[in-house]
Order: structure tokens, then C-alpha cells, then sequence
């Protein structure tokens, strides 16, 4: 389809013109050494044995480690790590919100990467879809009947401040359902002007979709069907100098809150006026018509630019992702104010709720593990092993039925040997995220 060209966002493992890092350029980790060639033995030994039996139903999580292109597969009754085969991709933000129930039998990952969205089966981890919408970033998002992938393509805080005028974006709508004729293929898009749509957020009832536009200064509200905008919402005025800069979002699972993570500064590689961050809270009670009722910003304790959310299943709290302060900070959605800071170990720039949505599962770029949050005692209660430079999330009910060669591919990929293509995450400076 129609498109801008892909912009040059780095690969997250190593692409210097773009500031990235590489995650093995300090050496292998030794104990991350000795598992891995511990697993690439016991693959070969037992790879005569193997057979293919039917792929187990029990609550998951798939972490993607976007330093080795595995996926970590964690069981999330036991908190345990089952294995990390390799993937050869990877996302930063995968579909997240729905789709992921207790009871949903939805068995499609969603996974964004530079230039379009990519759907795997979580049965076997193969690729069975993909979409090309020609934007680097791309922000997806599964309706609650599961029906619809909603993709906010071309947003990012690193888009030019003044543009060419003949530069566009777009919000993209994709046949989720494997059981229609036209799965993965575009069935809805809405030309926007440079108005950077950052992120897809829907209400339960999966009416309206909420797009905050970073360089529009605007939360627009997407009909699903028809596919239209119909209503924009202005984000009103900055902390202090600069721009609000809108660019990441949650609606709450309930329908009546949603709350918007703000760059507060300038756009741009190098912007003029840093960006400090503010999160605002809004009331989408009516959701052709959200309205902002409180903006929460560094004055107010919080300790560093949130980059993402997800807001608790009763709705009464959300959760930030600040990877500046190496912290979730949780706000109190109902007082407007921060109630906590979570000590997650490192950076994180995103999170996903497990299937029973009781924990919180935050994936720690910069320790190479898992954060667990228990939601009823906003706190932490273990910490996972993953992969390298483990980023997006997202839960399921299949427990993946790998074959040897996943496995194989995975433990040569964690001991730093390249293999497969290593296609690129959008990742602006090597951040992996959209602000």
C-alpha cells in the first residue's frame, strides 16, 4: 500500500550511523555462556528423539529479546522460564491489550517491525502474515473481538519539526480474523496529514480507537467500521517551553479512563528544548468527546519521561514505564498524583499483562530479565531470566510446540553468533520506542 519510505531506524543489536549499542560488544556473559552451550548440547543429543505432538493450552508469556531475535516463552503460573528459541525478528511493541484474556483462544502474534507488522503463529512461532505499510515505526493493536489490527503508522519524537508538505502518515486497519478469506491483508486506511499517529489504544467495546498525534498536538478518535476519524482532541498547553508532544496511550479496561504519555519539549533527533515528559489522564466516558482532567509532571514526583502504560484491570492505578529512572512508576488514577516507584533493575520501555491480567510481566532491556508485577500488592514479586536485551511482551494461552532447529538457532543466537538475517527493529537511537 501507499506510503512514506522507511526512515532510518536502527537495528537495536548493533548499527552504529544510528547510536545503537551492541549487547555483546563487552563480551558473552560466562553463566550465559555455560547455559547456552549446555542447550546447544542437549538439542543435538536428543534431536533423534524429538516428534511433533499437539501444542499444550496453558497461560503464556512471549518476551522479545531484541539483542538476539529469540523469544523467552515463560509460564506464567509457575513464573518460570520454559525456553528461548530463535525468531529472527523481533518487536518492541507487539498487540498487547487484547486477545490475551484467560479465555481467549486468539492465537496470532502481532509483532512490530521497521516498515510494517508481522503475524506468527503461537503454535509453531512460523510467520503466517505480514503487512508493509512503508513507515519506520509502526504501533499496533488488536480489537477486543479480535477481528481488527489496528496500526498507527509513521509517529515517532524524532519527525522533523517542519516538514515537507507533501509528507504524510497514516492509521491502518488489517483483517486480523484467521478464520476470513482476507486475514492479514489492509482492509481500512486513513491518509493522515504530518500529524505522527503514535500509538493505538481501544476502549472493551472496540467502537473507537484513540490515536495520540505527536505532531498534531491531538488525540484523534478513530472509528473502527466505518474506518474514520471523527473526532480530534487538542492536548492544550505545554508544561513550559515547547510542544505537549502526545505520542503514547492506554485506555483502561473499563471504558472510562485513558491516559497519554506526553514528550513535553520539541520533536526532532536534537530538539532545541529537551523533552521532560508528562503523563496526562483523561475521561473518555464520552469517547467521541475526551476530555484531559489531569496532567501529572516532574513537579508532581514523577521521576523521569514515561515512555508507555498499561492501566490496572479495576482501573484505579496505571503503570509507567520510565527507563530513566530505571523504575515503573505507578500513578493513582482517581487522585491524579504518583503512589509508588517499582525498582525493576534497568531500563524498561514497555510491559504486558499475563493472560489472568493479575500481573504485570515488564521485560528489562538492561538486565536481561523479566520483571513480575503483582498487581493486588503493587509490587514485585521475582524476577525472570530472558533473552538478550529483552523488550516487548505479550501474553497468550498456547504454550508454543518448537522444533530443533528454534532451539538450536536460539542457543547459538544467545552465545552472540549471528545468524538468520537480523532484521531490524525501529529503534531511533537505539531506544526501540516511539518517544
Amino acid at each position: 500500500m501507499d506510503g512514506q519510505q522507511e526512515s532510518d531506524g536502527g537495528d537495536c543489536r548493533s548499527t552504529p550511523s544510528t547510536g545503537s549499542t551492541d549487547p555483546f560488544a563487552s563480551g558473552v556473559d560466562r553463566r550465559r555462556l555455560l547455559e547456552s552451550s549446555a542447550t546447544v548440547g542437549a538439542t543435538i543429543s536428543v534431536a533423534g528423539y524429538l516428534s511433533q505432538e499437539s501444542t499444550e493450552r496453558a497461560p503464556t508469556m512471549f518476551v522479545f529479546n531484541n539483542g538476539d531475535r529469540t523469544v523467552s516463552v515463560i509460564d506464567t503460573e509457575a513464573d518460570e522460564l520454559l525456553e528461548s528459541p530463535f525468531l529472527d525478528t523481533t518487536a518492541s511493541f507487539p498487540a498487547n491489550q487484547y486477545g490475551t484474556s484467560a479465555d481467549s483462544r486468539y492465537d496470532v502474534l502481532w509483532l512490530n517491525v521497521t516498515g510494517g507488522v508481522r503475524a506468527f503463529d503461537q503454535h509453531t512461532l512460523e510467520e503466517i502474515g505480514s503487512v508493509e505499510t512503508g513507515f519506520g515505526p509502526n504501533y499496533p493493536n488488536l480489537t477486543p473481538d479480535e477481528k481488527h489490527l489496528i496500526v498507527a503508522s509513521g509517529g515517532t519524537t524524532t519527525l522533523e519539526p517542519d516538514p515537507d508538505e507533501s509528507e504524510t502518515h497514516a492509521i491502518v486497519r488489517i483483517d486480523a480474523d484467521r478464520e476470513s478469506d482476507e486475514f492479514g491483508e489492509v482492509t481500512g486506511e486513513i491518509e493522515t496529514e504530518y500529524t505522527g499517529p503514535c500509538d493505538a489504544t481501544l476502549g472493551p467495546d472496540g467502537e473507537y480507537v484513540f490515536v495520540p498525534e505527536i505532531a498534531n498536538e491531538t488525540v484523534a478518535v478513530v472509528d473502527v467500521d466505518p474506518f474514520e476519524v471523527v473526532a480530534r482532541a487538542d492536548v492544550g498547553e505545554p508544561v513550559d517551553d515547547g510542544n505537549v508532544l502526545p505520542f503514547m496511550g492506554t485506555a483502561s479496561f473499563g471504558g472510562e479512563t485513558l491516559v497519554v504519555e506526553n514528550g513535553e519539549g520539541e520533536l526532532g533527533s536534537d530538539p532545541a528544548v529537551p523533552r521532560e515528559g508528562s503523563e496526562s489522564i483523561w475521561d473518555i466516558s464520552d469517547p467521541t468527546a475526551p476530555v484531559e482532567r489531569e496532567r501529572i509532571t516532574r513537579d508532581d514526583g514523577l521521576p523521569a519521561a514515561p515512555i508507555t502504560s498499561e492501566i490496572g484491570p479495576d482501573g484505579e492505578v496505571a503503570y509507567l514505564f520510565t527507563p530513566d529512572a530505571a523504575v515503573v512508576t505507578v500513578i493513582d488514577c482517581e487522585a491524579g498524583a504518583v503512589d509508588r516507584e517499582l525498582d525493576v533493575g534497568g531500563r524498561s520501555i514497555s510491559g504486558a499483562w499475563g493472560p489472568s491480567r493479575e500481573k504485570l510481566y515488564v521485560p528489562v532491556q538492561t538486565a536481561n530479565h523479566v520483571a513480575v508485577i503483582d498487581h493486588a500488592k503493587r509490587e514485585i514479586t521475582t524476577m525472570i531470566d530472558a533473552g538478550e536485551s529483552p523488550t516487548g511482551a505479550v501474553a497468550g494461552t498456547v504454550r508454543p510446540n518448537t522444533d530443533m532447529s528454534q532451539r538450536f538457532l536460539g542457543s547459538l543466537s544467545t552465545l552472540g553468533i549471528d545468524v538468520g538475517d537480523q532484521e531490524m527493529a525501529f529503534c531511533p537511537d537505539g531506544n526501540c520506542y516511539c518517544g
